[in-house]
């Protein structure tokens, strides 16, 4: 179907049809209207100032690889973990850097992994283009619902190089709103955020896992309210340092993976 609104009219019961052709085209009416829509429906979303909601998992279709541009406005799912994506900001000195990172993030990739080992990975970023020197610095939020997660784990990657020097410094933080419906199981209040600085060099390096202090979990928001989301990447090149990262994984696991 279409999605737009079929209705049918019946004329009076008992009126009597002088033409032929009439008949002829009431019955060809009635089987088209039978075959139009087979019985089935479709989910449809408000328009509101807000925003539409999330749609039902059933309606939700893979995420794959693409932009935040893409992805802005869009729905999509990995297993029982389903986001909605929003908006997008960006803030920086100097401001070619947001240029460069593109109208609405359109050169910040939100890629899948390749490997198959993270099924619940979306890798933001794979870019040099936020890198900072001394002087410079750079924020980038990207803004959205999930539900149906029940733990958040980030993940950052920087592809052989140190993420920072001198007193430069990456942060990168996802945060889920489980605190709006008192529903944080730990300390961590819903954000999971690895911090690259002088003082916490462990978090500047490639590592084969993430720290269980840095992961978050709740209890896992329904469809009908979602928790927010924020993916948010700081990197700050200080007055003598520099700051790097090629992208961050976030991990939001669905309550079946339990």
């Amino acid at each position: 179907m279409d999605g737009r609104d079929r209705r049918s009219t019946k004329g009076s019961r008992g009126r009597r049809v002088r033409a032929p052709w009439m008949g002829i085209l009431a019955l060809a009416a009635v089987a088209l209207w039978q075959a139009g829509c087979g019985g089935g429906s479709s989910y449809q979303t408000s328009t509101s100032s807000g925003g539409p909601p999330p749609p039902p998992p059933s309606t939700v279709l893979p995420c794959v690889t693409g932009t935040v541009a893409s992805y802005i406005g869009t729905s999509c799912s990995q297993s029982g973990t389903v986001y909605h994506w929003t908006s997008y900001s960006c803030t920086s000195t100097p401001s070619s850097i947001c240029d460069t990172l593109g109208v609405n993030g359109a050169n910040v990739a939100m890629a899948m992994d390749s490997s198959g080992k993270g099924p619940y990975t979306i890798l933001v970023g794979e870019t040099p283009a936020w890198d900072v020197i001394a002087g410079q610095n750079v924020d980038v939020v990207i803004s959205g619902t999930v539900y149906g997660a029940y733990h958040n784990d980030n993940w950052p990657h920087f592809r052989g190089l140190r993420g920072q020097t001198g007193d430069g410094s990456e942060d990168n933080i996802t945060t889920v709103g489980c605190s709006a419906m008192a529903a944080c199981s730990d300390s961590n209040n819903g954000v999971s955020e690895d911090l690259c600085d002088q003082n916490h060099p462990e978090n500047c390096v490639d590592v084969n896992s993430i720290p269980t202090f840095d992961e978050a979990s709740f209890a896992a928001a329904s469809a009908a309210a979602p928790d927010s989301l924020t993916i948010e990447i700081k990197l700050n090149g200080g007055t003598s340092g520099t700051a790097r990262l090629y992208s961050v994984g976030t991990h939001l696991i669905p309550v079946q993976s339990k």
